[in-house]
């Protein structure tokens, strides 16, 4: 049985487990019975050192030092023990396992950050990062890279990458999204969704500013905003505002709330998804399945989870009154909204996590 190591940032169980962990392991466990899956990651608060989800063995090491921990183990622990190597990228910088890495190995890349280091790193670092980028990404030329937008593909060979070395996997979204009925019950009032990590670049500033615009028009709508992270930041942002009353930030850990998250897709109008940002947009298709169409900036990834004027609408990044009248145009066009609902489910059900754990055994295949 091929013997699979991942390098990962953190696990699914960790409490700001994103994208990155969660794209690994939904694929992952579904390829349990083909392959031997160790993946090397940070846990959650109560992992134990070694434990097993789902049929994959997790190892995990501090958060601290993780990020020169996890290669370093690897090297003198794994090596030897291992037929392919997966070097899972999450925002900023991957593992460098062309570095290191003598087995056969496929780096998985979610999205090129750029701008995103404007927002989270201060001068004159942002900038450093900024032009490091590109250099890094080229180490990669000689390796297997799985991403899951084609815009992001699209960057990566801009940054140097051959295209015949990069596939494109889109996620897939749990059963439960892909199956559920809405039952067209609504908030009392036009109700404007947010899902996000507190997190810079995730744009959240852009939903509170885009909701002083929006009030004109609508007074009754209201913006929730649910993530994980430490919210702090936004708060103060939301107390600034003389329209405070009609925003709401929920905190809840990831991948643990799917029920409550369902019912508040499917009673709320409308998501709003402002990041600077995406590797895909999972939160994009889980709101689709729920009858909610979404609206988000025409950037890397959201653009290619968004289909424009069919299941929501791409926006002009950074336009705030474009932002504001693109809202108001879902909360108020009725029959506009009937139309983008009906169609968003049927984009949602397209997505699978069995689609895309088979596509990404024929690479591991291709290659081992």
């Amino acid at each position: 049985m091929t013997r699979i190591v991942v390098l990962s940032r953190r696990d699914i169980t960790h409490p700001l487990s994103g994208g990155a962990g969660r794209y690994v392991h939904e694929i992952f466990r579904r390829l349990t019975t083909r392959y031997s899956i160790t993946v090397l990651a940070q846990g959650g608060p109560s992992s134990k050192s070694v434990e097993e989800i789902d049929g994959i063995t997790y190892r995990h090491f501090p958060g601290a030092l993780h990020r020169m921990l996890l290669p370093v183990r690897y090297i003198t622990k794994f090596a030897r023990k291992t037929d392919l190597l997966i070097d899972n990228s999450d925002v900023g910088i991957p593992w460098l396992t062309p570095f290191y890495a003598k087995v056969p190995r496929i780096a998985i890349i979610y999205q090129v950050a750029g701008s995103i280091f404007s927002h989270e790193l201060a001068r004159p670092l942002s900038e450093v990062a900024v032009r490091l980028e590109p250099k890094i990404y080229r180490t990669y030329r000689n390796s297997d890279v799985v991403t899951c937008s084609p815009s992001t593909k699209n960057d990566l060979m801009r940054l140097g990458l051959a295209g015949d070395r990069v596939s494109v996997i889109t996620p897939g979204i749990d059963e439960s999204f892909r199956n559920y009925e809405p039952n067209g019950l609504k908030f009392e009032d036009p109700t404007i969704m947010c899902i996000s990590r507190f997190r810079r670049y995730k744009g959240l500033s852009y939903a509170v500013k885009a909701m002083r615009l929006v009030l004109v028009k609508i007074p009754r709508a209201k913006l929730i905003i649910v993530g994980n992270g430490d919210p702090t930041e936004l708060n103060e942002e939301v107390s600034r505002t003389d329209y405070a009353g009609s925003i709401r930030v929920l905190e809840r850990a990831p991948n643990s709330w799917n029920a409550e998250k369902m019912t508040m897709l499917s009673r709320s109008r409308l998501l709003l998804i402002p990041s600077v940002r995406e590797g895909y947009g999972i939160v994009v298709i889980e709101a689709n399945a729920c009858g909610t169409p979404a609206i988000g900036w025409s950037v890397a990834g959201v653009q290619d989870s968004i289909i424009d004027g069919t299941t929501g609408f791409k926006v002009p990044f950074g336009n705030i009154q474009f932002l504001a009248d693109s809202i108001v145009k879902v909360l108020s066009d009725f029959q506009g909204f009937t139309q983008m609902s009906k169609a968003a489910i049927d984009w949602a059900r397209s997505h699978s996590w069995d689609a895309a754990a088979e596509q990404f055994g024929k690479i591991i295949d291709s290659i081992t």
